[in-house]
């Protein structure tokens, strides 16, 4: 058993959101077999009451307030060093001085320091020499940046996001370089990570989804019900529900004017396009979002940007439903076109594709049962965690394997034997 030290960028308990999910499952897969300490900050919104389960596999958990949440002066001050400094605003974002003294003190007794979040990675530098460092990349934070730094419609927002870009991306290939290994969600975001870092150890860890929580409903969908689950905080949720509200949805309510679309998620100050408003229904924050989805004949996944896997779509498989999806919104899981989903990346080829489903009762069955043996087969959580202690197991291997050598009495080898520091 080894002693992992683990940081994240907010509670990952309870798993409301896409990284918090998968932050929640890698560090479940590591407390089955290692002694895990897990380092977060804590967002205004995370229910540090609700976080039982979590507390339950941990060792010990401590947690530190995100200062620019906190108070306006502390978010001018990393607005600041993120416009006048190289430092990104995102990273400037989580400085914290407590959060450095306890990472230091800590991680000279771990044997792993995972981080879980690309900004938190610039406190690697906190952990002694000799401690192997891991990188779990929840995305290639920033092509994510330059897609919204492109679509976003106020000048001024566009102009700051703009220039965090090549900032981001000098941090993010530091980050990489810096990490004993890197976890990336999916092949094509590791093909990036490779090219931006050449050299790096990275290896795909795919998200997952719990078969068991999520399984297929007896009852026949409504043939007539849309569905999308996503907070509307996340901007590739907002710009591709905007995106499929304004140019696609009135496409499908023309030829099928009894159409509802049911949007699941945080959805605080989102407007709807008044022209489908009266067939749209805002549902909000859920605690479970498995009758809405259960309900609804037809999953569209309009998404215009993001990296990773969307969790929501892996989710949608196990639940048996019939997706229809823009090649970005499904990247990285291997669904095939005509038989576990249909895609479409423009307006009218995603509503020609939704109304075919809401058409064919047939087709809706077929797609969803496919959809769900993709997901047994390939995406179960327990299989991605024994993928994981797997990389884990070799990389702790070849660190005690290293650290517990005999000495050899030569100038070149003591220079190049890593050792911790006290």
């Amino acid at each position: 058993m080894a002693r992992i030290l683990a940081l994240t960028s907010r509670l990952p308990y309870p798993p409301r959101e896409g990284h918090q999910l998968r932050a929640w499952h890698v560090l479940k897969a590591l407390a089955s077999r290692h002694e895990v300490t897990l380092l977060s900050f804590l967002r205004n919104d995370d229910a540090l009451d609700e976080a039982g389960p979590l507390r339950k596999i941990l060792a010990r958990l401590e947690t530190f307030p995100i200062a620019s949440e906190q108070s306006r002066v502390a978010l001018a001050k990393a607005l600041l060093r993120g416009t006048l400094t190289r430092s990104p605003f995102l990273v400037a974002k989580y400085d914290s001085a407590a959060l450095r003294q306890r990472l230091a003190q800590l991680a000279r007794d771990a044997d792993l320091v995972h981080f879980d979040m690309l900004p938190l990675m610039a406190h690697a530098d906190c952990v002694p020499a000799g401690v192997p460092v891991t990188f779990n990349a929840h995305n290639v934070e920033h092509h994510l940046l330059a897609k919204r730094a492109h679509i976003e419609p106020r000048l001024a927002a566009r102009v700051f996001l703009s220039t965090q870009v090549s900032r981001l991306q000098a941090f993010e290939r530091h980050a990489c370089q810096r990490a004993d290994a890197i976890l990336a969600c999916s092949e094509p975001d590791a093909r990036a990570v490779r090219e931006l870092a050449a050299g790096c150890d990275v290896e795909v860890i795919a998200n997952g989804v719990d078969l068991d929580d999520n399984r297929p409903a007896p009852a026949v969908p409504d043939p007539d019900r849309l569905v999308f689950v996503g907070q509307m905080g996340w901007f590739p949720n907002r710009d591709g529900v905007d995106w499929f509200l304004q140019s696609v949805f009135p496409r499908i309510v023309a030829a099928r004017p009894q159409a509802r679309f049911v949007l699941v998620g945080k959805a605080d100050g989102f407007e709807v396009p008044a022209a489908v408003a009266g067939n749209v229904r805002l549902a909000g924050f859920v605690n479970d979002l498995r009758p809405d989805v259960h309900a609804a004949a037809v999953y569209v996944v309009p998404l215009r940007a993001g990296s990773g896997t969307r969790l929501k779509v892996l989710e949608a498989m196990a639940l048996g439903k019939a997706i229809v999806t823009t090649t970005i919104g499904s990247e990285g899981i291997e669904l095939v076109h005509g038989e576990s989903a249909l895609f479409a990346d423009d307006a009218e080829g995603f509503a020609r594709a939704t109304l075919a489903l809401m058409d064919s009762p047939e087709q809706v069955a077929r797609m969803g049962a496919a959809a769900r043996r993709l997901a047994e087969a390939r995406y179960g959580w327990d299989a991605i965690g024994a993928q994981l202690l797997d990389r884990y197991g070799r990389l702790l291997d070849r660190t005690i394997r290293v650290d517990h050598a005999p000495a050899i009495d030569s100038p070149v080898a003591s220079s190049m034997s890593p050792s911790r520091t006290s």
